[in-house]
């Protein structure tokens, strides 16, 4: 009896010794492939341009693309803003020299930005870990981060305000008319930009932890909440 073997290495006209090369070579190129690359971690976003339109998605880009520096920035930038503004409010240059204001607020506030966002990183981390998140103590440090970039951007209405006010900086003054309308205008853009900071710090709690916006919002309002109780204690116990 004659036996035909068939020749199963051509199918319909299809060579599957080259195709199976191929695909070889595709799972060893999958196999290879540089962890980190871009196609590992997803697009890279600007945080600066993309903060204000697509927040979750920045936060995911900045944790994929880690840039340390700029989360140092942003951190000192904030502590810098806020001081500054306490620095106007509480008229600090009728106790020292202007000149010593700004080296108080650049110090201080670099060393309250950073202590505050390590801090509340770590509150809203662990805070998030009690109602099951599932992110890590370094995501949490990188998003809290880049939601401070609208208090970084005021930097520049602190700017535009040593221009404007000059003298009448850190001192109770007279102020001309068009001094006075200029406070109203950055008090108001900068009030904005915390808002808007706030509700990005919702949203990076969210990102990180991966739950909804409400979780996120309830995770912010816990550690708020024993905070204020326990002012509210401290008080009470000192006026008996």
């Amino acid at each position: 009896m004659k036996i035909i073997a068939k020749n199963y290495d051509t199918v319909d006209g299809v060579n599957l010794r080259s195709t199976k090369g191929m695909v070889n070579m595709e799972e060893t190129l999958g196999e290879n492939a540089t962890p980190g690359t871009e196609t590992d971690l997803g697009e890279k976003l600007n945080p600066w341009l993309t903060i204000w339109y697509k927040p979750r998605a920045t936060f995911r880009s900045a944790i994929n693309y880690k840039n340390m520096n700029l989360l140092v920035f942003l951190a000192i930038m904030a502590g810098v803003t806020e001081t500054f503004d306490r620095a106007i409010a509480e008229n600090m240059g009728e106790h020292m020299s202007t000149l010593m204001v700004f080296l108080f607020i650049i110090i201080l506030g670099a060393i309250v930005g950073m202590l505050s966002w390590l801090i509340w990183s770590a509150i809203n981390y662990y805070v998030g870990k009690l109602l099951k998140g599932k992110g890590t103590i370094q995501e949490m440090n990188t998003a809290m981060a880049i939601s401070f970039i609208p208090l970084a951007v005021s930097g520049i209405f602190c700017l535009l305000d040593v221009i404007f006010l000059r003298d009448a900086l850190f001192v109770e003054a007279y102020l001309s008319p068009f001094q006075i309308g200029w406070l109203f205008v950055s008090a108001f853009f900068v009030f904005i930009l915390s808002v808007w900071s706030l509700f990005l710090m919702i949203k990076a709690v969210a990102e990180v932890h991966r739950f909804s916006s409400w979780k996120g919002l309830l995770t912010l309002l816990i550690p708020t909440a024993v905070i204020f109780i326990i002012i509210i204690g401290i008080v009470i116990i000192a006026m008996i």
